[in-house]
């Protein structure tokens, strides 16, 4: 089993823990308005505090997902500079989840890459891919992008041998990867809140 289909159990069990505690309070509670804006503040706080201090990081997702690739970039520079400087912020991941590396400093790395891709930036973004690589050797995104790299570049032997790769690390674009990417872009979007 891979750190990734682990880390992805462990998302889904605590949404269902999360959804479950909460009805319990609001059935307990008889879903009195004071128990209404616990569970609230509860599901909440923690994504708001996540996404004050990972807001480059959310907003150069979101910015990525929407091919701004040059705002993305910026965006992913300015949370890395942040993240080197203030390194404690990494640990507010426990704040939230990620299914492929608990290291935002990874996260920001590969969206970085991802942009310098799309701005056919290709040996900026095969620099930021490997040296997110050299980090977290179990992340399976900066391979998937490093095979999209190799893609863009004409070199499919080394993008099957890439993607190959992210597929043994976990990553296989299937309903699960789907959801985590879609729950992710979501939070992006609102940039944590």
């Amino acid at each position: 089993m891979s750190r990734t289909a682990l880390y992805k159990g462990l998302y889904f069990a605590i949404l269902g823990s999360a959804a479950a505690v909460a009805l319990a309070i609001l059935v307990y509670f008889r879903f009195a308005p004071i128990a209404l804006l616990a569970v609230l503040l509860g599901l909440l706080l923690p994504g708001r505090i996540l996404g004050f201090f990972w807001r480059d990081l959310l907003r150069g997702l979101r910015l990525l997902n929407a091919k701004d690739y040059a705002a993305s970039k910026a965006s992913s520079l300015r949370f890395l500079a942040e993240v080197r400087r203030r390194p404690w912020i990494k640990h507010l991941v426990w704040l939230g989840s990620s299914s492929y590396s608990r290291d935002p400093e990874i996260l920001a790395l590969n969206n970085l890459g991802g942009a310098e891709i799309g701005l056919r930036e290709f040996d900026a973004a095969e620099q930021h891919l490997n040296e997110a690589i050299s980090i977290d050797p179990l992340c399976p995104l900066p391979f998937y992008n490093l095979g999209v790299l190799a893609m863009a570049k004409g070199n499919s032997v080394e993008a099957t041998r890439c993607f190959a790769e992210a597929k043994r690390l976990g990553y296989r674009g299937g309903l699960s990867d789907r959801i985590v990417r879609a729950s992710q872009t979501r939070f992006a979007e609102t940039d944590g809140g």
